[in-house]
């Protein structure tokens, strides 16, 4: 969709918007303008520039095309965000949001003043970004978000939950000029957890960027900005007019938007098929049958464990990977599975060891009733237990009343097999 709104308060510059902003004109003071292909919005006491940016739908944004933004499945966001609410929402409503601000408190003092927010509009995928010339033109860059935003009924962020939407919502609350921000609890997907879930194990951050570059494989320009730069870049531009620096962040926070439209594309075909290639690491694999599991879905958590076997994994990862897989098939009673995965975790050593000889020692003790059996594997588990020294992960305790009950019903059996 084109400016049409804007239309209503400014006259259409007489060339087309470019898809990116131009280089920067020189001199000592440069206009936001000349960076920044735009419009003033200005009138009715109103005052913000606003420019637009779109992707046609063949375009590319790391492995994903923007035209996979309109089949985003609900269902599957739900699940990857534990929010079974979020799978009976209308996803051709979503607006991505991205904030730029003035610091990370969530007080009255902190200015919200760039606003990108990305959206399907029929085969391209339009980003809108909102700036705040000054704090004085607060009123004019809210009525326009209020005008825009209303157009929406759900919100996908990346750490917005817990950011950059109640941070907006006080701005608009502190103005005075509206009740409420343009949408009043919306149904919000924030893909920060969700990644999380999938990706914590293996990488040191899950920031949007962190992911970008380990995730979707997208690498930024030198015309980037870190973010933690960003406040004080702004804070220049109203001393000093010049907004050469600020073309860096309209770029860093039109790529925030474009990234996490490409995250929620990718996190959406993991759910939908994770055999699919677009996991690769055993890490992940493991990760992601932890939340099928929680889920209740033991099946898929199967598949992503053996899955996760068979990527080569880590010593540690292997071990979980079998340990969380016997769990599951002996919640199941698949015991022809379990003995083999028991055997494995032997042969592993140490901390995996003596998880196979308690769950074995369960097994002999109250499905097989073989109490003498049982008992060796708790002597075994102790033994191991003192070498493992104190880092051992099973409560030694237990094992030593487990080792008295075992004897008591050994004496017994033997003392009743004796009189008969």
């Amino acid at each position: 969709m084109a400016l049409d709104y804007l239309r209503r308060y400014v006259k259409p510059a007489d060339t087309a918007p470019s898809h990116d902003p131009v280089a920067p004109t020189g001199g000592a003071v440069v206009n936001l303008d000349s960076l920044v292909r735009g419009e003033l919005v200005a009138g009715d006491e109103r005052a913000c520039f606003v420019t637009e940016t779109w992707r046609d739908g063949d375009q590319l944004h790391g492995p994903h095309a923007f035209s996979r933004v309109g089949d985003l499945s609900a269902e599957r966001l739900a699940f990857i965000c534990r929010d079974p609410e979020l799978a009976y929402v209308d996803l051709s409503g979503a607006v991505f949001l991205d904030t730029e601000t003035t610091g990370l408190s969530l007080g009255a003092g902190t200015y919200v003043f760039l606003v990108g927010a990305g959206y399907v509009d029929g085969g391209s995928f339009k980003v809108r970004q909102f700036f705040l010339r000054s704090p004085g033109e607060e009123a004019g860059f809210l009525a326009m978000l209020d005008e825009f935003l209303r157009r929406f009924r759900v919100l996908v962020t990346f750490n917005g939950k817990a950011f950059d939407w109640p941070l907006l919502e006080n701005r608009f609350v502190l103005s005075r000029r509206f009740r409420q921000a343009p949408l009043l609890d919306p149904p919000h997907i924030d893909l920060l957890h969700p990644a999380r879930r999938v990706w914590k194990r293996r990488l040191p951050s899950c920031a949007l960027t962190s992911l970008e570059g380990s995730i979707l494989g997208i690498e930024r320009t030198e015309d980037d900005v870190p973010g933690w730069m960003i406040p004080s870049l702004y804070f220049a531009y109203l001393r000093t007019g010049d907004a050469t620096a600020l073309q860096r962040v309209f770029y860093h926070n039109l790529h925030d938007i474009l990234s996490l439209a490409a995250l929620a594309v990718h996190l959406d075909r993991v759910i939908a098929d994770p055999m699919a290639g677009h996991i690769q690491h055993a890490s992940d694999f493991l990760c992601l049958a932890r939340h099928y599991d929680q889920a209740g879905d033991a099946e898929r958590a199967i598949a992503c464990l053996e899955a996760a076997l068979r990527h080569a994994p880590p010593p540690e990862d292997r071990r979980d990977a079998l340990i969380r897989l016997a769990m599951i098939h002996k919640r199941e009673r698949r015991w022809d599975v379990v003995h083999p995965l028991w055997d494995r975790l032997l042969d592993e050593g140490r901390q995996a060891a003596l998880f196979a000889l308690v769950e074995r020692a369960k097994y002999f003790e109250h499905v097989e009733r073989s109490y003498m059996e049982a008992l060796d594997d708790v002597q075994q588990a102790l033994q191991l237990a003192e070498l493992v020294g104190p880092d051992v992960d099973v409560d030694v305790r237990d094992l030593e009343h487990r080792r008295g009950r075992l004897l008591n019903r050994v004496y017994r059996q033997r003392s009743w097999a004796r009189d008969r």
